[in-house]
């Protein structure tokens, strides 16, 4: 629930061990993403638990966005809502081996490398927290690079303002990803970057399309792999129901489900080459396409659920 994640933020001082790492993401074709983690000392040591209160305050605090901003928590289902936290576990196949190695590097930080070479893509806080004698690790990430060059800033310096030229961290108190013991939430779409989700849902697609294609239930195949590969099409695939795919391959259905939602037929099979089609079958497919029940017309939503 939505009020879990709250309470979470809330109680962020409960939390203890806090450490601080600056990121660096690097994603390759043949190796998949790997992760450098480099840690921070702050001093005072004192200054690290203060940022860590502001990351409360700033959700949770007097003027905090949290209810604001959040209406939902809702599972991964690859929609766009910006007013939703998106959960996933760190097994889930989308992430399942960026996770692993995300882990791993943040348990064994970089302590040589000068953090303001490195290609440093997020700031990272780690913390525990301590519930029935079960140690629950807490991880957030804000994905904005924290090392940044000061530009238009001049310091007083004997009786002129002398220009600042020099690298900075930058600590900003915005989640995009946090990671509760082994559950992922995405605050904000920057946080797909962290597990360059975006190879994934792409392999996912053209998995998909190709079930869709041996069905033989579209008239053009190549013409529906061209559209259903691109665009916004690929995370829809993301809540791709194979037994809506199933039922389709009844002709029956295809007519039932084609007058529906107006796809014209060539032999029996989805005119592909027809504009707006090859959409409407990942929208059918994605659980993307619905009836309206008052008006008893099609309509896109963002997500279907099962009515409770």
């Amino acid at each position: 629930m939505l009020s879990d994640i709250r309470n979470i933020l809330q109680n962020l001082n409960q939390a203890r061990n806090w450490s601080l790492q600056v990121l660096q993401i690097k994603n390759f074709k043949r190796d998949g993403t790997v992760y450098t983690g480099r840690e921070i000392i702050l001093a005072p040591v004192s200054r690290l638990d203060d940022f860590v209160s502001e990351v409360s305050e700033y959700y949770i605090g007097t003027k905090g966005c949290f209810d604001s901003k959040f209406v939902s928590l809702s599972d991964y289902d690859g929609s766009a809502n910006g007013r939703t936290i998106y959960k996933l576990d760190g097994g889930s196949k989308l992430i399942d081996s960026e996770y692993s190695s995300l882990i791993k590097s943040l348990a064994n930080p970089n302590s040589e490398d000068d953090p303001f070479e490195m290609k440093v893509r997020s700031l990272v806080l780690i913390g525990q927290f301590e519930k029935e004698n079960e140690v629950i690790p807490i991880k957030i990430f804000s994905m904005q690079n924290p090392i940044t060059m000061l530009k238009h800033r001049f310091m007083r310096n004997n009786g002129c303002f002398r220009e600042l030229d020099e690298k900075v961290l930058t600590l900003r108190p915005t989640i995009d990803v946090l990671i509760y013991g082994s559950e992922v939430y995405l605050f904000t779409f920057n946080g797909e970057n962290l597990f360059n989700m975006e190879r994934s849902y792409k392999a996912l697609c053209f998995d998909c399309i190709k079930r869709v294609q041996k069905t033989g239930i579209v008239a053009n195949a190549e013409r529906f792999l061209l559209i259903a590969s691109s665009g916004h099409n690929p995370r829809r695939f993301v809540s791709f129901n194979q037994a809506h795919l199933d039922k389709l391959k009844n002709e029956g259905t295809r007519i039932r489900i084609a007058k529906k939602f107006s796809i014209p037929l060539k032999a029996g099979k989805f005119d592909t080459d027809q504009e707006g089609v090859s959409e409407k079958i990942v929208k059918i497919l994605c659980d993307k396409g619905m009836v309206d029940p008052f008006e008893n017309l099609p309509m896109e939503v963002s997500s279907a659920k099962k009515w409770v």
